[in-house]
């Protein structure tokens, strides 16, 4: 009998665990803002890096969302609406279902806001306000989540269009394309305030718009440009030949966070600018065409241990992956590999990834919490296309399935 129930209970265990599917879960779930639907569209984060429909999805909202963020305990969730006029706010459940709208939803802002981020001690909201040149900052009740504006706006001289705050909570970056620069901010985690620093970084004329992507070490600032290139030269291995293969290739910025220890205070990574390799699989059709070098990068994520660079390139369709924790914040290094094809099919294992079939425009990038797959969202196709990531050496692969509905106008997606 002791057997039996024994057996009984590591049964129970698995069908917790495991699901009627067959696939085991982790306790994340991946929330896909719908911007011209009514809410979220919810996944469940398998162990292997695969999405499906979570039992919580969708979420509706009142309004459509524009962007997601989740408080660090888990406890509250607030979006801009997709006007980005106001926030809105639930309490958010053990099972991550949006259950409650926290008191005083929704939170009216002067003027359309572009980005929110939440301090990592779940006490203070920043909003991104690019029409007027101004941040808002907000103090989160801590019993309720409901918050309350610190004083008035506060001018910052810049359009910002994307914020990032560091994990640490001491700083914060806002992207301000139209003055081609990334802002730094000084932020006291105790009253919530933040001070401008007086070391902004520079960028490319056309940044875009959500185009700032900060290590999750917090350590390091990647902005690419969507025009700007420069002459650079691809070398790798078609066919077991190398080759050498020069053109116009987009150009990334970079930029270390820290100034002689001042966090928030930045200046730029030796080698400032460094660019993305061509993607060489077409010499090795038949018959050859032209390599291509990837056009108009628009997002990028890094991995959650800071290994590996992801940028999304949307006029090309394809990613381009980047080697940047072994470079103690020199110019990052692209992952390398081989073009070999077999009856003139040609297959790489060189950045850049090609996106997959029916990937048109990617225009967002996440990874999953363990670092082992990497979510492309590509807006037009309402898809999310979801790929394996070699962890020890950069390289891409198809998930099976290669992809899943993300619903309608998918924009954004945020893990929690």
């Amino acid at each position: 009998m002791k057997r039996l129930i024994g057996c009984m209970a590591v049964l129970c265990l698995l069908a917790l665990t495991v699901g009627c599917g067959g696939t085991a879960k982790t306790s994340t779930l991946a929330y896909v803002s719908n911007s011209t639907g009514t809410g979220f569209t919810v996944f469940s984060v398998n162990n292997n890096g695969t999405l499906t429909t979570a039992s919580i999805s969708p979420q509706n909202t009142p309004v459509a969302p524009k962007l997601l963020q989740i408080s660090a305990n888990g406890k509250w969730a607030y979006f801009l609406d997709s006007s980005g006029v106001s926030i809105y706010g639930f309490t958010r459940s053990g099972n991550g279902q949006f259950q409650d709208p926290i008191t005083g939803s929704p939170f009216p802002l002067t003027s359309a806001g572009s980005s929110l981020v939440i301090a990592p001690n779940n006490k203070f909201l920043y909003a991104a306000l690019p029409a007027s040149n101004e941040i808002a900052i907000f103090l989160i009740e801590q019993a309720t989540g409901q918050i309350t504006e610190l004083g008035s706006n506060q001018p910052v001289g810049a359009a910002i269009t994307q914020l990032a705050i560091a994990p640490d909570g001491l700083a914060l970056y806002g992207l301000a394309p139209t003055q081609q620069e990334v802002v730094g901010f000084i932020l006291d985690p105790t009253t919530g305030a933040a001070t401008k620093s007086n070391s902004p970084g520079s960028i490319g004329p056309n940044a875009p718009d959500h185009g700032l992507i900060l290590s999750v070490d917090g350590n390091f600032i990647y902005v690419p440009d969507k025009t700007q290139t420069d002459t650079f030269t691809t070398n790798g291995t078609v066919n077991g030949t190398g080759v050498s293969f020069t053109g116009q290739s987009p150009t990334i910025y970079g930029l270390s966070t820290k100034t002689n220890g001042v966090e928030g205070a930045l200046q730029p990574i030796p080698g400032v600018v460094f660019h993305e390799n061509a993607d060489l699989s077409p010499l090795a059709q038949q018959p050859p065409s032209a390599a291509q070098y990837p056009t108009v990068p628009v997002a990028g994520a890094t991995s959650n241990d800071s290994r590996w660079l992801f940028i999304a390139n949307q006029s090309s369709h394809n990613i381009s992956v980047f080697d940047i924790h072994t470079l103690g914040g020199s110019a990052p290094i692209e992952v390398q590999g081989a073009v070999t094809s077999v009856n003139g099919v040609p297959s790489s294992t060189a950045s850049p990834f090609d996106c997959g079939a029916g990937c048109s425009t990617p225009t967002f990038i996440a990874v999953s919490k363990a670092s082992n797959a990497v979510y492309v969202l590509d807006t037009n196709a309402a898809k999310i296309f979801q790929f394996a990531l070699d962890q020890n050496t950069g390289r891409l692969r198809a998930l099976s399935p290669a992809s899943v509905g993300a619903g309608a106008t998918p924009v954004w997606i945020t893990l929690k």
